[in-house]
């Protein structure tokens, strides 16, 4: 039968070293300077022979911190399927790992209501909250922008937002996929928009009408068919786009997850990519480069993205300061073989 080794606790290091709990635990949270090193000496060899280990939840009642980031996830993102999801949180990751911040995720997929998702994130137990991508209509939203604590927003940039937001300039970059469409020859061009219930979705939308817009084209109400980020729903949308008559020539998708469900219904239809129709993504996510053809994206740097959001996120934390900055990374264009000129 094995047997549970007590824990050390720091009177025991206290009295090993001669010093008293609070000596002990300015050296700990490297305040030697305070002391001679000599007893600073002391402390740290009767730690190391007393194989003592500061208590976490000890450290955030004295420093009245836990150092620990909330992070939100709303409606669509289901975690290990997302790839925006998956690379905004890589980049997180990647920030706040050596800076031992732990990352607490709360999915608001599965809470009955608001009250139950405040219990998990207004409760002490994290320093600052990220939002991902938050609604139009998003009560978490509207909690971050009058609460206490430091919040960022990340993958939307609502309008007269009174938090900080990080994400990507969709709206040049939708407007730029459609000029290049355009300096091809295409005119009849349609776009599988995201959920108007989310704000990329809303702005690459107006993108999109803007410009056709400025190129002089008049939009027709069937030249646009909207989706839910999801593969199946790109091919519902691209098999209402498909009855068009004149049929359209080139369809701009919100994201690649809707421009490969695109690519199904079109093959499903008997025709050919981009000899019939010109397919134009979002994201660049892995399996973009692997779909016959190639798809022609817009590439959405989210590691950055993550990481950026991350970084002030707890300079927030860190410094109590928040500043309500906008930072919009640029997508990059990455064309394949899924565009082509109109016969």
């Amino acid at each position: 039968m094995s047997v549970q080794r007590k824990r050390c606790t720091i009177k025991e290091v206290a009295a090993r070293s001669g010093v008293s709990v609070a000596t002990v635990s300015n050296v700990l949270q490297n305040k030697s300077h305070l002391y001679s090193r000599k007893t600073a000496e002391r402390v740290w060899q009767a730690v190391r022979e007393l194989g003592y280990r500061p208590s976490s939840v000890a450290r955030s009642l004295i420093r009245q911190r836990t150092d620990t980031i909330g992070v939100i996830l709303e409606e669509r993102q289901e975690l290990v399927l997302d790839p925006y999801v998956m690379g905004v949180l890589e980049g997180m990751l990647e920030y706040t790992v050596p800076r031992n911040y732990p990352i607490k995720i709360v999915s608001m997929l599965y809470q009955q209501s608001p009250d139950s998702f405040l219990a998990h994130v207004d409760d002490g137990s994290v320093d600052g909250v990220l939002l991902v991508a938050p609604r139009v209509h998003s009560d978490a939203l509207r909690w971050a922008q009058e609460a206490q604590i430091p919040a960022l927003v990340v993958g939307s940039t609502p309008p007269e937002i009174t938090v900080p937001c990080v994400d990507v300039d969709d709206v040049t970059a939708i407007y730029q996929a459609v000029r290049l469409l355009l300096e091809m020859g295409h005119q009849r061009i349609g776009h599988i928009a995201g959920p108007q219930t989310q704000w990329s979705g809303k702005r690459r939308l107006q993108a999109y009408h803007q410009a056709m817009q400025d190129a002089g084209i008049v939009v027709e109400d069937d030249w646009v068919a909207e989706g839910n980020y999801t593969p199946p729903s790109g091919k519902a949308a691209m098999e209402r786009l498909l009855q068009v008559s004149p049929p359209l020539t080139a369809v701009v998708c919100g994201n690649d997850w809707m421009a490969m469900g695109a690519m199904e219904a079109i093959y499903q239809k008997g025709l050919r990519i981009p000899e019939d129709i010109s397919v134009f993504g979002f994201d660049d996510i892995d399996t973009a480069q692997w779909v016959t053809p190639p798809l022609t994206t817009m590439r959405q740097p989210t590691q950055q993205i993550g990481a950026k959001a991350a970084e002030l996120l707890i300079e927030q934390i860190e410094t109590g300061k928040r500043e309500c900055e906008v930072v919009l990374f640029p997508a990059e264009l990455v064309v394949r073989h899924s565009v082509a000129p109109p016969k």
